[in-house]
């Protein structure tokens, strides 16, 4: 699965529950692990309790984003996977992600993107993925230029859907509830994520509000929030923010 960088919340909550639903089927999610769409889908699956493989864009010594870290050990954590195609000491350059993208292609049996513009590196997996007759689904119904590059893939052929449940037909893949990951300890919390949760309380807050409380850069808040959310520790109430979640004795 794969998009945009800069997807808004609906493009977000959308990846999100496409990976645990994903999970839910007993299907192993790949992308990129890059923040926006991909970061959202590894989440997601992390978090119902599935596999998720992050194909990197350099070595494995030099984990990008520095943001997604700690989502990258969770999904080592649970069972997933990190893959390089280059050696340890290769860093990261413009060229290696359009490059890995071949990869999140191949990996896969169907490639779906979520999110993306007209110039989005989503667009060069989907070309991938067509070239070895690999079935393309893309989200319907997206407005503005999130949505452009998804009306180009429908226009030269690409699969459609409106909802999850539509892309779970479509794919042939029957959910079913799994274990979810356990709670994580707040005590634990270092840096950024310590000052995030300091941030929060039980009435919901905006991300924006969060950042402000915490001190933390708007470029690292969601992210942040994110794996609080991948932890346990924080629920996403739709329209209203963010809020601490009830974790029995711990959080207080």
């Amino acid at each position: 699965m794969v998009g945009s960088r800069t997807a808004g919340p609906s493009g977000l909550e959308q990846a999100r529950a496409i990976g645990a639903m994903l999970a839910r089927a007993g299907a192993w999610l790949v992308s990129g692990g890059a923040v926006g769409i991909d970061a959202a889908a590894h989440a997601g699956s992390v978090e119902a309790g599935g596999r998720t493989v992050v194909v990197l864009g350099g070595g494995l010594d030099h984990l990008y984003p520095a943001e997604n870290r700690e989502l990258f050990a969770r999904v080592v954590e649970t069972g997933g996977g990190l893959l390089a195609e280059v050696d340890d000491g290769q860093r990261p350059a413009t060229w290696s992600f359009p490059k890995r993208n071949r990869i999140v292609a191949a990996l896969g049996e169907a490639t779906v993107v979520v999110r993306a513009g007209t110039r989005s590196g989503a667009l060069l997996t989907a070309g991938h993925a067509s070239r070895i007759g690999q079935p393309v689904w893309v989200a319907a119904g997206v407005a503005g230029d999130e949505g452009s590059g998804l009306r180009e893939l429908a226009t030269a052929g690409a699969a459609e859907f409106r909802t999850v449940e539509e892309l779970a037909a479509g794919l042939g893949l029957e959910p079913r509830d799994v274990e979810p990951a356990p709670d994580a300890d707040p005590a634990r919390l270092a840096g950024e994520a310590a000052a995030l949760w300091s941030a929060l309380d039980r009435e919901p807050r905006g991300a924006d509000e969060v950042a402000r409380r915490a001190g933390v850069g708007p470029g690292a808040v969601l992210a942040g929030l994110m794996e609080l959310e991948l932890l346990g520790l924080v629920e996403r109430r739709p329209g209203r923010g963010f809020a601490r979640r009830e974790v029995g004795s711990q959080g207080e």
